[in-house]
């Protein structure tokens, strides 16, 4: 099940692009002011680019079959329920796409993609020459054994739209991320435009909106890859250099660092060492009392902004107690990989052996003698040696 913090995480996605036609249609913001077709033309090649670039596939992907489609229904070939038809079978490829996961779109895996989409477009101009009626009249077909009652009245685009919603929100709930979120209101933006008659009329507005929205995901995910480390999913160094000119004058910078991590990467090896540090970094990133950050190998940093030094020295006392009472279970060696419901559910059923891993933390605020994040940070390291040399697992305060 989805966190509330996850909803929250990603609610401002299906927001975003909602709240832009609800003011279009409201007339508090005219969207048609601006320069349609060539607008989302615009957007839409360009989060293909970034996403084919940066290896984010489900964005890359995504916003190429929106642009075919709406290069395709930008011509006088296709009529009205064919163009239904299309944006219909437009909704369920971004669902099933929704079921993949990120990778380079220019390998077997995009010939794959890009086999299928063919196929699609090949059978249906193959069957718009000789089936035509079945492809947009109503169901059920000629000789399916179905009762007129039950489909009666019913598309074949009325069935891929209604079947893309299920297949993409099982999708996000098994894999709650922002661009599951953005594929889940892509479709949901397709459904409204059909329900409501708005398709394919309002298509170069649709549009607008889909391709606003998969650019700013594939800029965020420029930004993740480069501000958020990889293995423990804080930010990284990078986001902690920018971070520093957020900062006023008074604040305090703690250094983190694993107690012997050496030791358990030689007796348990790195895997276990890539598990510690991802356990790590999430007690700091919720117990720490500030913004946390990877700062180099076993090596954490805390920056705490404000005056308040008892308090940050306590949230630390209490972030490092987390993680010295944290029972780590290792992985045993018959143990599933896959994060299913049925894999989480034998987590921590005797599979395999507990180890406890402890920090030492050294902190340092700012003063009248130590200004700049460079000199707290330094006064912080030096305390956290003292934390080491006293026997480690302890908060040290830097002198003032």
């Amino acid at each position: 099940m989805l966190s509330i913090t996850q909803w929250l995480r990603h609610g401002w996605l299906p927001v975003l692009p909602l709240a832009a036609l609800v003011a279009q249609h409201f007339q508090w913001l005219d969207l048609d002011t601006l320069p349609l077709p060539a607008l989302p033309l615009a957007l839409l090649g360009s989060a293909a680019a970034l996403g084919v670039f940066f290896k984010a596939s489900r964005v890359g992907v995504a916003a190429l079959l929106v642009l075919g489609c709406y290069l395709a229904l930008d011509t006088s070939f296709i009529d009205a329920a064919e163009a239904e038809l299309l944006l219909a079978l437009l909704a369920f490829n971004l669902a099933v796409l929704a079921w993949t996961r990120d990778r380079s779109p220019l390998n077997g895996f995009g010939l794959l993609l890009g086999a299928l989409v063919a196929a699609q477009v090949a059978a249906f101009f193959f069957l718009r020459q000789c089936c035509a009626r079945w492809l947009t009249g109503g169901l059920p077909l000629p000789g399916s054994g179905l009762p007129a009652s039950l489909l009666d009245g019913y598309t074949a685009a009325d069935l891929l739209l209604a079947g893309a919603v299920p297949v993409v929100l099982a999708a996000w709930i098994r894999r709650a991320d922002q661009t599951g979120a953005a594929l889940l209101t892509c479709i949901l933006l397709l459904v409204l435009g059909s329900v409501f008659g708005g398709m394919p009329a309002s298509l170069p507005l649709f549009a607008l909106v889909i391709g606003g929205l998969l650019l700013i995901l594939a800029v965020r995910t420029v930004y993740e890859l480069a501000f958020r480390d990889d293995l423990t999913g804080i930010p990284s160094r990078r986001a902690y250099s920018r971070y520093l000119l957020t900062l006023g004058r008074h604040f305090s910078i703690a250094v983190v660092d694993i107690d012997h991590f050496k030791k358990l990467n030689d007796r348990h090896g790195h895997q276990v060492g890539d598990q510690a540090l991802r356990m790590v970094a999430a007690q700091i990133a919720r117990h720490g009392g500030g913004h946390a950050f990877r700062y180099g190998g076993e090596e954490f940093v805390v920056v705490v902004p404000g005056r308040d030094r008892e308090r940050a020295q306590q949230s630390l006392e209490r972030m490092r107690e987390k993680i010295a009472d944290y029972p780590l279970r290792l992985r045993s060696a018959g143990r599933s990989r896959k994060s299913d419901a049925k894999a989480r559910g034998r987590r921590g059923q005797g599979g395999g052996k507990v180890i406890r891993t402890t920090v030492s933390v050294g902190i340092a605020s700012s003063s009248a003698g130590m200004k700049s994040p460079t000199e707290v940070l330094q006064a912080a390291d030096k305390a956290l040696y003292r934390a080491k040399r006293g026997g480690r697992n302890r908060v040290c305060t830097a002198k003032s």
